[in-house]
């Protein structure tokens, strides 16, 4: 009988293509190990596809409709128990669409007693292992030998269908997390782990904290897999060919931006007009950096990077995401991922309304001036939401990171920090994060 362990890495929206191959933890696993991909029943995606011929990925479509079971009526009283018990410690909440950090009130101090918060988990758990551990689910699992399952994540229903259904088929669980926000979003992991990848030793400590039901030396800092693509050597090769199709920037230093989503802040445009007119008047034409600007994944309208490609310094990357909103999907192609990579990479710096984009930059080795300021020019208090969001506070420690918050203070700094990558080594810029480079060879330890 074979000793070989069976893997299977859960495709849920499309993105965990970054963390589970462009990684390279897949290929690592499947170089000792069998291993496949889970495929939603719903999903027909030309991108993924590519994935799978590219790297010689087994995908498995899921037999039934990922749908198979709804949210349980207590996550919502969960959830807001634990929201108040973050808001009472100082520890902060976050969410894409509103403001969640309030003052605390009467009810928060209730909600976040010990006691109430240990209830709700005690009775959260039973509740929510009866309703997501799927006979359906459980069959598939068995029915094809897996013996490690690794999610993307733990929240959403098709996650938890599938973390209680390993826990009832005495699976390994395997998490890793997609961003900084998570803990910030929703911090309780109901069903059991194996091992947990924290971010960094903070997170580390926050999730443990969080979760006293999971064993403490679960929950472990790891990084993040796809954070591990951004020093591998994956494309390397490819600079010549990403350059050679954006002509425009050869010879210059170049600004790569990345839209936020409009339901998100709406009034970037405006924002954008300034940058670009502050580089018309600080720079002669001939030493004139470009503004790189790539749409936002999830933006299916294209208005607004049409009226930005009229911008005078603006140059528009190609849009190489796949987006369906209906089925909750998005993948970028292979092609974008190397585009970006390289982007990161090769830009002398990075701008943005703050996003995950920034930390992105860092690992790159490419220093990150932020925007929050509005249309005026004056500090924008909108743009407090993400310049002063959570998460944000272990990427803002790093003193490669700057938030601009008048169009004085962008006009004095841009061509200092246009500079500060001809001055660090990129090694050192990683550095200024408190980053942890997720190890493929220590996952299959465990």
């Amino acid at each position: 009988m074979s000793n070989k362990k069976k893997y299977a890495f859960l495709i849920n929206h499309g993105v965990e293509v970054r963390h589970f191959i462009l990684s390279g933890l897949l290929q690592q696993v499947q170089a000792s190990n069998d291993a496949c991909i889970l495929v939603r029943q719903e999903i027909d995606s030309p991108a993924l596809k590519e994935y799978i011929s590219q790297y010689h990925v087994e995908a498995v479509r899921l037999p039934f409709a990922s749908s198979l079971k709804r949210r349980h009526r207590l996550e919502a009283y969960i959830t807001a128990i634990r929201k108040a018990r973050k808001r009472v410690k100082g520890l902060g909440n976050f969410h894409n669409f509103q403001k969640e950090n309030r003052g605390i009130s009467m009810r928060d101090r209730i909600l976040s007693f010990s006691l109430v918060v240990k209830l709700a988990m005690y009775v959260g758990i039973k509740k929510l292992r009866q309703h997501y551990t799927q006979t359906e689910v459980v069959d598939f699992l068995q029915q094809q030998h897996i013996t490690d399952l690794v999610l993307l994540e733990y929240n959403s229903p098709l996650l938890l269908l599938f973390g209680f259904s390993a826990n009832h088929s005495n699976i390994k669980v395997h998490v890793v997390m997609n961003t900084l926000k998570t803990f910030f979003v929703n911090d309780f992991i109901p069903f059991s782990l194996h091992r947990f990848y924290a971010w960094n030793l903070e997170q580390t400590k926050l999730f443990q904290q969080s979760n006293p039901h999971q064993n403490k030396e679960s929950i472990v800092c790891g990084g993040n897999p796809y954070y591990a693509f951004f020093v591998n050597s994956m494309f390397d090769a490819e600079v010549e060919n990403v350059q050679s199709k954006y002509a425009a920037l050869q010879g210059k230093k170049w600004i790569v931006y990345s839209l936020i989503y409009e339901k998100m802040f709406a009034h970037e445009y405006a924002l954008l007009e300034i940058l670009n007119n502050a580089i018309t008047e600080l720079f002669a034409k001939e030493n004139r950096p470009c503004l790189l600007i790539r749409r936002n994944p999830f933006e299916e309208k294209v208005e607004l990077i049409e009226k930005l490609a009229r911008l005078e310094n603006v140059i528009i990357a190609d849009h190489l995401w796949e987006r369906d909103s209906e089925k909750e999907w998005s993948i970028q192609y292979v092609q974008g991922e190397k585009e970006w990579k390289l982007f990161l990479q090769q830009a002398a710096l990075c701008m943005n309304i703050p996003s995950m984009a920034g930390y992105e930059a860092i690992i790159s080795g490419t220093p990150v001036l932020n925007i929050g300021f509005d249309a005026e020019g004056k500090p924008s208090v909108e743009l407090e939401h993400f310049t002063k969001a959570p998460f944000m506070k272990d990427v803002n420690q790093s003193e490669f990171i700057e938030v601009c918050t008048t169009t004085d203070m962008l006009k004095k700094e841009l061509p200092i920090w246009l500079n500060k990558k001809n001055e660090q080594k990129k090694e050192y810029i990683r550095s200024s994060l408190d980053f942890i480079l997720f190890d493929c060879k220590d996952f299959l330890l465990h």
